[in-house]
């Protein structure tokens, strides 16, 4: 056996590789403790199977460490540095590159065939093994949307269906992992997580399945990055790992990028997209709030004049994007007209809608449609869509993808997917599909639609959900009229840094996030009332502006709070539930009702918030 040891630059993380009895294997860890488990790394084409019979013909070792910046992102500046082994392999005079690479929060490894010839690839045979003391693991089963919940499942029944990347892994002793992939463009697309009964917990990578042959491809082949993130969820959350996988951006001069709010009428009114008299309203309603962008979504064509509605907005400082099917922008040529045609128009953004496939065929429209869109100076929202894979490096101008069970569905939607978006849903996704990469949910409903949340969580979920393009989801009036309009008026769309103050998958998310010298934070809860602790030590020294927006809990019995939220119970509130002709717990509490303080602080305070069942706050700090 040989066997390749691959350390981070700090030494915490280790990728261990091993070629045994010629067929490779790999496995993770962080601190010791074992995050993905020993697992095969393979690959069949027509011309040579890469899963055995291998021998080890040279290893080469280095560092990459660049600094780059990404136009719209979660942070103002991204490090790319990591350790980097590459294994050159034979088989029957045939070659095959594994290369690796170990960062400080995570390891990734990809296979490549040298060569210029065409390439015919039957299966891949890598795999994520999951340690078999680890706990919790959290998964999505795989849609060609992605809109699902993401769910607790038990190893022994990982195997029954298949299962979307990212995964999220508790491997026990504060240390967490994501099972993902990155770099996914339509030389091979994108892939998903399968199991058989007899080994439930041996995730193997397999194609999207509505590409029922082999991938039809060419040389050099680099398959797409296999990645374990890996530490606290605050690593998670804050990685740029996946971003420093996928290659520099194809964009020379950015300044066409531009991240921000946007209105967005069809949420709440689907008709509103083909009267104009409406759109004119929300037009007006984007300039109240400072927000650049109108969306004008499905439906416009034969009914709005765009180029006039172009020349409204720009009067009001407001930029428009416009809706398109991607089944009339899979030709190229039609593609680059319409794109060149809008764009002339003053258009400043296309979101591209029902892709809604992995195979390299449509990942590869994908690819055009990013290419085209720079060319043009258009930035991009991909609909219907694949999840992320780190392209923000790549394609910045691409601000986000839905690829996720959002805001749409508190709509009619749960006729055929039960359920909707809950609160635990939402303290879900921070650590699995946003993590991914940025995530068009459209938070922020208030009356339009039930939530089974709190006013103040539904804010939240502007902070905590990363989206470069925000779209509100709530009608103009009510936002309007909101006690958080102050809020989001404020509120940006990308950040220059940010971190989890606490948290953990379906329970409590607490997220702060900074623009310039301005911090926002946001907390939410999911089914019992919680007290957040935000520790202010991340602050600079003296004196800070705090605005506070918080649940109202004046409505509320001390026993429907957590404890110390409240005041202790007197003999009124007792005498008030022996008197109930009905549950006593059943009372009306208002979601809606927000208390706004305002207070100074300073670094090293520790805020105690107290929240509701399934509730939040939000705070900005000057």
């Amino acid at each position: 056996m040989s066997l390749h040891k691959l350390y981070s630059p700090n030494g915490r993380v280790l990728m261990t590789i091993s070629l045994e009895s010629g067929a490779l294997f790999f496995e993770t860890r962080k601190d010791g403790i074992l995050t993905c488990a020993h697992s095969p790394v393979g690959l069949v084409t027509d011309r040579c199977a890469w899963n055995g019979g291998m021998t080890l013909d040279s290893e080469t070792r280095s560092t990459i460490d660049q600094r780059y910046q990404i136009a719209a992102f979660k942070k103002s500046e991204c490090r790319d540095y990591a350790n980097t082994m590459t294994l050159v392999l034979n088989r029957d005079g045939q070659t095959l590159q594994l290369e690796t690479r170990a960062y400080d929060d995570g390891a990734a490894l990809r296979l490549v065939v040298p060569g210029q010839e065409d390439i015919t690839i039957l299966d891949e045979t890598t795999a994520f093994s999951v340690p078999q003391d680890a706990g919790q693991l959290y998964a999505q089963r795989y849609l060609f949307t992605y809109e699902d919940h993401y769910h607790p499942v038990p190893r022994e029944d990982l195997h029954q269906n298949p299962l979307a990347f990212p995964i999220l892994l508790d491997a026990g002793h504060g240390v967490w992992a994501l099972y993902a992939e990155a770099a996914v463009f339509g030389d091979y697309g994108g892939g998903h997580l399968m199991s058989e009964p007899e080994h439930p917990g041996r995730l193997i990578v397999r194609r999207s399945p509505d590409l029922l042959g082999p991938i039809q491809t060419a040389e050099p082949l680099k398959t797409p990055w296999r990645v374990v993130l890996m530490g606290t969820l605050d690593d998670i959350v804050s990685s740029n790992t996946l971003e420093n996988l996928n290659p520099p951006s194809i964009i020379s001069d950015p300044s066409f990028i531009k991240p921000g709010l946007c209105a967005w009428s069809w949420m709440t009114e689907n008709a509103s997209t083909r009267d104009i008299g409406r759109i004119h309203n929300y037009v007006d309603y984007a300039a109240a709030m400072g927000f650049p962008y109108y969306l004008a979504d499905g439906g416009w064509p034969g009914h709005i004049d765009i180029p006039e509605l172009v020349r409204y907005a720009a009067e009001r400082n407001v930029r428009i994007w416009l809706w398109e099917h991607s089944a009339h922008m899979r030709d190229p040529a039609e593609a680059e007209e319409k794109m060149r045609l809008w764009s002339s128009w003053g258009v400043v953004g296309l979101k591209i809608d029902f892709f809604e496939s992995d195979r390299p065929e449509r990942m590869a429209q994908y690819d055009m449609l990013a290419e085209k869109a720079a060319r043009y100076r258009l930035m991009l929202n991909f609909h219907g869509a694949t999840k992320p894979a780190g392209e923000s490096r790549t394609w910045p101008h691409v601000l986000t993808r839905e690829g996720v069970m959002g805001g749409e569905y508190l709509q009619n939607f749960s006729t055929y997917l039960p359920g909707g978006p809950d609160a635990a849903h939402h303290c879900t996704l921070p650590f699995t599909r946003n993590a991914a990469g940025p995530m068009d949910f459209t938070p922020v409903v208030y009356k339009t639609y039930l939530t089974g949340t709190t006013d103040c969580h539904q804010t939240a979920l502007a902070v905590i959900f990363l989206s470069y393009i925000q779209h509100i989801g709530e009608c103009a009036e009510v936002i309007l009229d909101h006690a958080t309009r102050p809020f989001l008026s404020a509120l940006p769309a990308d950040w220059d840094e940010g971190h989890l103050l606490e948290g953990y998958p379906a329970s409590h998310v607490t997220m702060a996030r900074r623009k310039g010298e301005t911090w926002f934070i946001g907390g939410i809860c999911a089914r019992r009332a919680r007290n957040a602790r935000v520790d202010l030590s991340f602050l600079s020294d003296g004196d800070h502006e705090l605005t506070l927006y918080s649940d109202d809990l004046s409505d509320l019995q001390p026993f429907d709070a957590a404890h110390g939220a409240l005041p202790p119970p007197t003999e009124e509130n007792c005498r008030w539930i022996d008197q109930q002709m009905q549950r006593p717990t059943a009372h009306q509490h208002d979601i809606h009702a927000v208390n706004v303080t305002t207070r100074t602080i300073r670094r090293g305070d520790v805020l105690t918030i107290p929240m509701s069942v399934n509730g939040g706050f939000v705070m900005m700090i000057r």
